[in-house]
């Protein structure tokens, strides 16, 4: 049987937990829990790190919640959200555009390189205003989990919404990154 990660923690099931009470419970367990301490061992504070990994974000908490309430709606966090299709083409086209930029950059000489530096602050504007749109799409996905009575569909949803997103957002570093090279 699968970790209960809001048992380990003696935090009740609920989609959204609130950072501060994590915190302090986890804390509050790992000293009793730690291997250095009289009461300790090394399984039981394994587990409450795996329940804490789990629980502090948002997506793998929520995930957790629907695995043990509601294991039925997972497929749906499975689908791509048709809401999305729009954003995942301007991400893909800017990202296609920013790994042509750096092949050409990487072959070019260093007049050419300067050339291109206008080409390159314009498409590294793109990109962070797109970090900035998922980054307020990831803010309304936080408020729907912190709606209490969300159906667990809905809930399933919002799931795969930050699934997208998060990867999209450490997508979008990573080409950042590599263009600022």
């Amino acid at each position: 049987m699968a970790l209960d990660c809001f048992q380990i923690l003696e935090i009740p099931r609920q989609p959204w937990i609130d950072d501060a009470q994590l915190k302090e419970h986890f804390h509050r367990l790992a000293a009793i829990h730690h291997p250095d301490t009289s009461s300790g061992s090394t399984s039981a504070f394994s587990e409450l790190n795996t329940a804490w990994q789990t629980l502090r974000e948002p997506a793998t908490c929520l995930r957790h919640f629907l695995s043990l309430e509601h294991p039925g709606v997972l497929a749906i966090a499975e689908r791509t959200p048709t809401d999305l299709g729009d954003l995942f083409m301007e991400i893909a086209d800017a990202r296609q555009s920013a790994q042509s930029l750096i092949a050409r950059r990487n072959t070019a000489a260093t007049l050419a390189r300067a050339l291109m530096e206008s080409e390159r602050i314009t498409l590294l504007s793109r990109l962070h205003k797109l970090a900035g749109e998922i980054s307020a799409r990831i803010a309304t996905s936080h408020a729907a989990i912190r709606t209490p009575g969300q159906p667990p569909e809905a809930l399933a949803k919002t799931l795969a919404t930050l699934s997208f997103l998060e990867k999209w957002t450490a997508q979008l570093g990573e080409t950042k990154t590599a263009l600022s090279v």
